[in-house]
């Protein structure tokens, strides 16, 4: 076939249909449903972008020399298999990949069989689209596979180093509530096996109390040091659409007490639209009281704690602040926040952030800290907005 003839008359033709290629594609995977059109939302420009300069030099390689056409393959091998890392490193989940992959193969090839309907070309050029669009296909998921198990590689060394970290941080925080219960234990045993001493009912109620309260703190901390275990496959909780407004009233309702403890003030916020993302309720209410509890302890006596929301419709995110004016963090410690067992606290354990992170990351979410000593704390959730008929209403 001589393809420098065939060219001209056919590069325009197959240009005019990249435009419905990439339309279709978009618009399946918008209503595809989530988590893939979460992302699509999410690099919705980028993806266009990406997918008309692919179809572009794809139509015009069609048509390019026999050496050429092989010098492109070999060219193409190398840049899909880097675009496979670059998948990979943003964490997008194989199954989005996969269907993003093939819908778009299928919706190319499709579409360019309709144009070439009837043509003495058609067979020539699908032949070479198949190539193409499989070796783009093929090296794209090389790249994915390896970078995610360079990365489980990675992972792996790390918790190996960080699995002896946490152990001792557990056994030091394990040991603290099991000592008081210990000694207290022993007093009750002292005063009923001492004959010269009478059974002083009063006291033995108030280690009773003590001792309960020391194990309520040893199921809270089993409960976080599950949750910071646990893997994504095993949960059983699934993100919905919730009005986000009633889930930080309720979080309101709860940190009242502390406040007043406090003396401190705390204002909430809110957007006037109903504002709703997709989240786990109870994972949320968790969040929200632990960093408002954070706040709450930073701040000095009559000092401000502020929870605001706002609507991002530009990056499709709702984001949650919660602002103090209290002590803030340096630098250096804002670094190993995260990390199990840190704390900037006399009496904390060091899990709650590592807790928050672990189930915001589970909704898909983000949470940002921003810092200064002196000055104050801002801490920044930000959760995948969920476009309901309420929300343009």
């Amino acid at each position: 076939m001589d393809w420098e003839a065939s060219k001209g008359e056919w590069l325009g033709k197959l240009l005019s249909v990249k435009e419905k290629i990439v339309e279709l594609h978009m618009r399946e995977m918008l209503a595809f449903g989530e988590p893939i059109s979460r992302y699509y939302r999410k690099y919705q420009k980028q993806q266009q972008m990406g997918i008309q300069g692919m179809l572009t030099e794809a139509f015009q390689q069609l048509f390019s020399t026999k050496k050429e056409y092989e010098q492109y393959l070999q060219a193409l091998s190398a840049e899909s298999y880097i675009w496979g890392e670059r998948w990979a490193q943003k964490d997008i989940p194989k199954e989005v990949l996969l269907e993003v992959l093939f819908n778009l193969r299928q919706n190319a090839f499709n579409e360019v069989s309709r144009c070439c309907e009837a043509s003495r070309v058609k067979e020539a050029l699908l032949s070479r689209l198949f190539q193409i669009l499989n070796v783009r296909y093929h090296h794209t998921l090389r790249g994915y596979l390896a970078s995610k198990d360079q990365m489980i590689s990675h992972l792996h060394q790390q918790k190996i180093g960080v699995i002896g970290q946490m152990a001792a941080g557990m056994a030091h925080e394990i040991r603290n509530p099991l000592a008081a219960v210990h000694g207290f234990l022993q007093l009750m045993n002292q005063s009923v096996v001492s004959e010269s001493e009478m059974i002083n009912r009063q006291h033995f109620a108030k280690y009773i109390q003590i001792c309960q309260h020391e194990v309520q703190t040893l199921e809270q901390l089993v409960t976080s040091f599950l949750i910071l275990a646990r893997k994504n496959e095993q949960l059983e909780k699934k993100s919905e659409a919730v009005d986000l407004r009633p889930l930080l009233e309720h979080v309101h309702n709860l940190a009242k007490h502390y406040v007043i403890e406090k003396d401190v003030f705390l204002t909430f916020q809110y957007e006037e639209a109903a504002t709703y993302v997709w989240a786990i309720p109870s994972h949320v209410e968790q969040i929200c009281l632990n960093l408002i509890k954070n706040a709450l302890d930073a701040v000095a006596v009559n000092g401000k704690v502020s929870v605001s929301t706002r609507f991002l419709p530009k990056d499709s995110y709702v984001s949650v602040m919660v602002e103090d004016n209290g002590c803030g963090i340096s630098e250096q410690r804002l670094k190993h926040l995260f990390e199990p067992f840190y704390t900037t606290k006399e009496k904390g354990t060091g899990i709650g952030l590592s807790v928050c992170k672990k189930l915001i990351e589970e909704m898909d979410g983000k949470i940002v800290f921003e810092s200064k000593e002196g000055i104050g704390t801002k801490v920044e959730i930000r959760l995948a907005a969920a476009y309901l008929e309420t929300r343009h209403a």
